[in-house]
């Protein structure tokens, strides 16, 4: 049985929901599901195909050191204590598809989030648990969907940028949301003095504009979060602008001049776009899940092996 309040919000933290980078309470950490034995339990429930893990290098300039291990069947318990002490990343992906118990916690975050917001209502929810090592990362990037990051255990470091041409390319979007390419960014050191710096501790909630560059890291102790992706009308038409205005560069040869949202050229760019796709005249090719280069070794000190 969860808590039947989990978001203890202010005036404040309502009217800043999704429209610039914020952080807010929220009372997840103090649910059972989130200590090691329980932790464990669900990493030996859950299939071990939507258990990804990643390892990384220390420098935010080589998004290139981002890489993807192989499948691991460690015990959850022991896989936990490999974490805690390596380099290492895991998504553990789709999660509320996967276990009632996180399901019902999400059921729970979003039912209280509608009656806060006033006319939320997501077509769809999507949640990821992370769980990642003291000094782990996450490169600069920007996603498809608007999505929220509660945290529940460790302290992290949120780097939120602005979402303009000079964090991230009109062209570079439009690949990304339109699935041409991954969620990778380019990314300068510079960049980092126009960023909002959230401060994450167990409790805390951070969110930011659909589509902005941000990048994480790890500041202290295994770091536990649960990453929602949620999908609203509102979101899905940014979605299918900027997806539009891809093929219209891609396939025409012509640099869209306007991202509005909203109105009749708008609406006729998606709608050729769907028809388009329909037809099977515009597709995006599909992406592969990057080769795993590395196994998750408890005898390694960073916890990853190579592989040959």
């Amino acid at each position: 049985m969860t808590d039947a309040h989990l978001l203890p919000w202010t005036f404040h933290d309502i009217a800043a929901f999704g429209s610039a980078p914020h952080r807010a309470a929220h009372r997840l950490h103090e649910q059972p599901l989130f200590t090691d034995d329980s932790l464990a339990e669900l990493l030996d429930r859950l299939p071990r195909s939507v258990v990804h893990p990643y390892t990384m290098g220390e420098d935010p300039e080589r998004s290139d050191e981002w890489r993807r291990g192989a499948e691991t069947d460690l015990p959850g318990k022991e896989l936990l204590e490999v974490v805690a002490r390596g380099r290492l990343w895991l998504n553990l992906v789709g999660i509320n598809r996967h276990d009632a118990e996180v399901a019902r916690l999400v059921e729970d975050l979003y039912g209280e989030l509608r009656e806060l917001v006033s006319g939320f209502d997501p077509l769809e929810v999507k949640a990821t648990l992370l769980i990642s090592s003291p000094t782990a990362m996450v490169y600069y990037h920007a996603d498809n969907q608007p999505n929220l990051l509660w945290h529940v255990r460790g302290c992290k470091r949120a780097y939120v940028y602005p979402r303009s041409e000079r964090f991230v390319s009109r062209e570079d979007l439009e690949r990304l949301v339109a699935g041409a390419t991954d969620e990778e960014l380019p990314y300068e050191r510079g960049y980092d003095e126009q960023a909002d710096v959230l401060e994450l501790e167990p409790g805390q909630v951070a969110w930011w504009p659909q589509n902005s560059p941000h990048r994480v890291e790890n500041v202290d102790g295994m770091n536990v979060s649960l990453s929602t992706e949620h999908w609203t009308a509102d979101s899905v038409r940014r979605e299918h602008l900027w997806t539009a205005n891809h093929y219209v560069r891609t396939r025409l040869g012509r640099a869209p001049r306007s991202t509005r949202e909203r109105g009749a050229l708008p609406a006729a760019k998606v709608a050729a776009m769907r028809l388009g796709r329909k037809a099977g005249v515009l597709r995006v090719g599909e992406k592969r899940a990057p080769r795993p280069t590395f196994a998750i070794d408890p005898d390694a000190p960073s916890g990853v092996r190579e592989l040959a």
